[in-house]
C-alpha cells in the first residue's frame, strides 16, 4: 500500500496546494490519502509497515517569473530517514522517517514532491501561479503511483 501526505494549511495561500493536490487525486484500493497541517511524530504509526510514501508540500519558490529552473518548478526528491532528535512537535519528512524507524525499525520507500509557491499569508487563497501548477502535480503524483518515478 502507498500513502500521499499532502501538508499545509488552507488558510495560508500556496501553503494548501499540498492538500488540494491530494484532493484531486483518483480513488483506489491501494491507496491511503491523508491531509494535515504539519507533520508530527505521531504519523509514524500511519507510515509503518506501508511500501511508500510521498509527501506533497509547498516550499518557497517564484513560480511568478515563469523562469524553469529547479526553484521555479515541481520536484521530486528522494527522502531518507534524517536526525528525530529535538522537543519539536512538527517535524520534516526525513525527520519523521527517522522517527518511524526508530520507533518500528524501519521506516518506507519516502518521496517529496515540492510545489513552489509566493503567497502564505494568513487567509490569502492560492495564488494563480500556484494554482496553474495544480494539474502537473497532480499528473507527476499520478505517474508516481504507476511507479514512474523520476528525479
Amino acid at each position: 500500500m502507498d500513502v500521499v501526505i499532502g501538508i499545509g494549511n488552507e488558510l495560508r495561500g500556496d501553503d494548501g496546494v499540498g492538500a488540494q493536490a491530494v484532493a484531486r487525486l483518483s480513488k483506489r484500493d491501494d491507496l491511503r490519502t491523508m491531509s494535515v497541517h504539519q507533520l508530527v511524530p505521531e504519523l509514524a504509526e500511519a507510515i509503518h509497515g506501508v511500501d511508500r510514501v510521498l509527501f506533497v508540500d509547498a516550499r518557497l519558490g517564484s513560480a511568478a517569473s515563469g523562469g524553469r529552473d529547479r526553484g521555479e518548478t515541481i520536484a521530486l526528491d528522494r527522502v531518507e530517514p534524517g536526525s528525530h532528535h529535538g522537543l519539536g512537535h512538527a517535524c520534516s519528512p526525513g525527520a519523521l522517517l527517522g522517527w518511524t524507524k526508530l520507533a518500528f525499525g524501519e521506516a518506507p520507500e519516502a518521496w517529496l514532491l515540492s510545489i513552489p509557491g509566493t503567497a502564505f499569508e494568513v487567509g490569502e487563497s492560492i495564488s494563480p501561479q500556484t494554482a496553474a501548477l495544480l494539474p502537473e502535480a497532480v499528473d507527476r503524483i499520478e505517474s508516481w503511483l504507476r511507479d514512474e518515478t523520476q528525479t
